[in-house]
């Protein structure tokens, strides 16, 4: 016995126009979309906010680092590099620059005499303050077409992303 064939598709559910509900045929279906949708909305955040931190004279990434100094208090860049999912090199100019600036400084380790940690200045913590408005003002702007709650849930539904074990 044949099983019944589904009905054909109407021109309306054929193919969704593209909009802000609708998905892009371009990027393709289902899960194959999340990569490039993720590119997509990092790209745009990182545009946003690079444009945003350029009259404090900073990048995303030297944010990055004072953001888990400000947090943990100090690192050492190993840690920093685990947090921020940087390179060694990578950090170590991102920290040469955040200490020609006078936003940290670099310390003999009191827990490992072999390693350095890298400490924020007084510099630094103002600069942070300033950029943390930032930060704030550029997140409300990016999330501004949603409401309160799907704001919650792409927080929380991210953070369970960044949070799962790979593999």
């Amino acid at each position: 016995m044949k099983p019944p064939e589904s009905p054909s598709p109407t021109p309306e559910s054929a193919s969704p126009v593209p909009g802000p509900s609708a998905p892009s045929p371009a990027l393709g279906a289902g899960a194959v979309r999340i990569g490039p949708l993720l590119r997509l909305a990092q790209r745009r955040a990182a545009r946003t906010f690079t444009e945003a931190l350029r009259p404090l004279g900073i990048e995303g990434r030297h944010h990055g680092v004072l953001l888990n100094l400000r947090k943990h208090g100090p690192l050492s860049q190993r840690q920093l590099i685990d947090l921020t999912g940087s390179d060694k090199s990578a950090m170590v100019r991102t920290v040469d620059d955040l200490e020609s600036r006078g936003l940290a400084v670099r310390r003999p380790s009191p827990a490992d005499r072999r390693a350095y940690a890298v400490e924020m200045t007084d510099e630094g913590r103002a600069l942070f303050a300033e950029a943390a408005r930032i930060s704030e003002d550029v997140a409300a702007r990016l999330l501004d077409g949603m409401d309160e709650g799907d704001q919650e849930l792409l927080i929380a539904l991210l953070e369970r992303f960044v949070a799962a074990p790979e593999g």
